[in-house]
């Protein structure tokens, strides 16, 4: 008998114990949560320090179902903290659509992800590449500033993107969930050559495809046929524009047997001062993209506003300042390995102090006209 703790009790791991409670081969034990104590489905809900002052740690596989980076994040490393094996990610799209998760008697690899951990080379939750600065969009306070680097938009060499990507391979042992977006990566004449680079590099992950789906059903045959042998999952970020063409990208994803996630996005918010006045340390733990790591033109970092404001600060003459070794990070200085890098990520940098995120302002999502730095300014 196979003995399972659901690490969440959301969505994912909702469904994750709706396919189990049938079979005879797994008892579902607990589910962890640090905010949630009680019962589910007349299951014990654990705060984790509860949990494993209570049971003995390594009799138990344990399963992350969340769906947001940042928290993934957070369960992944109290799993490391404790020193557990058996460690499995729900994948982000197979618990939002409510995948089968078996095939025959064993968890499908396509959608449950087995972590793996080494001694010398780090884990690590996630990472995004952001292959392109065009977009068929101009997204007021776009968050990657894409609307403001229109005097550039450029795509990001397919061969820089190749090499990072191998180089996130030799520096991190596993990486269970990777999410390619832009800009719009499906303008990025090279979409095809790397995915198949990241699927290559890292063949068990989650590959994950950001996208606003306006040229989705533009795509021909061949290129979905790739997309779905290389294991690509869609994520559409549902846009005004996108909505008046949704059923189009869900029969077009439907009829290729994509499976993809679907996420309306009709505001924005905006959180920039011009001064680095702000609690960095507050802002941190309160930022939504924290975990939302960036490897961008050979460097990596915490998250998007490291590469939005240096494109601001070229389009307004704005004098924001992302400090090397703390902002910012060489995927190829040999002073920082994988364990160095995932520890300086961990924690707020200087970035940080230019956020105000107990302040900050929805607006309703606006394409067009010329960038605004009130766009993006408190």
């Amino acid at each position: 008998m196979r003995k399972i703790v659901i690490f969440g009790t959301g969505k994912g791991g909702k469904h994750l114990y709706h396919q189990c409670i049938d079979r005879d081969d797994i008892e579902v034990v607990a589910f962890l949560d640090n905010n949630i104590k009680g019962s589910l489905f007349d299951i014990p809900v654990y705060h984790p320090n509860t949990f494993f002052e209570k049971y003995e740690k390594d009799s138990y596989e344990y399963y992350i179902t969340a769906g947001a980076q940042k928290t993934v994040k957070i369960m992944l490393d109290i799993l490391q903290e404790v020193a557990v094996q058996n460690v499995y990610l729900l994948y982000d799209v197979a618990g939002k659509n409510e995948i089968s998760l078996f095939k025959g008697n064993e968890m499908d690899s396509r959608w449950v992800h087995k972590i793996h951990f080494e001694e010398i080379r780090p884990t690590i939750h996630y990472f995004e590449v952001p292959i392109t600065d065009k977009c068929n969009l101009n997204c007021r306070g776009c968050i990657f500033g894409c609307n403001s680097a229109q005097m550039e938009n450029n795509h990001v060499p397919k061969e820089q993107i190749i090499k990072d990507i191998r180089r996130m391979s030799e520096l991190f042992c596993d990486v269970p969930w990777i999410r390619i977006l832009g800009g719009e990566p499906l303008m990025h004449p090279d979409l095809i050559e790397i995915l198949r680079e990241v699927r290559n590099s890292f063949p068990d992950s989650e590959v994950d495809l950001c996208t606003n789906g306006l040229l989705v059903p533009h795509l021909d045959d061949a290129s979905l046929m790739r997309l779905k042998e290389l294991r690509v999952t869609i994520h559409v970020s549902g846009y005004p524009p996108t909505e008046k063409m949704e059923k189009q990208i869900n029969e077009t994803l439907s009829q290729a047997g994509l499976p993809y996630t679907y996420l309306n996005r009709p505001e924005f918010f905006k959180f920039y001062t011009l001064e680095p006045i702000h609690a960095m340390r507050e802002n941190f733990d309160l930022c939504p993209t924290s975990g939302c790591w960036e490897v961008y033109r050979g460097k990596i970092m915490r998250c998007s506003a490291v590469i939005a404001v240096e494109k601001l600060n070229k389009q307004f003459g704005t004098e924001y300042q992302v400090v090397e070794n703390v902002d910012w990070f060489s995927l190829y200085d040999d002073q920082w390995d994988g364990i160095k890098l995932k520890n300086a990520l961990s924690h707020a940098s200087h970035c940080c102090k230019y956020c105000d995120l107990n302040n900050k302002e929805m607006f309703e999502w606006f394409n067009g006209g010329e960038p605004k730095l009130e766009d993006y300014i408190l």
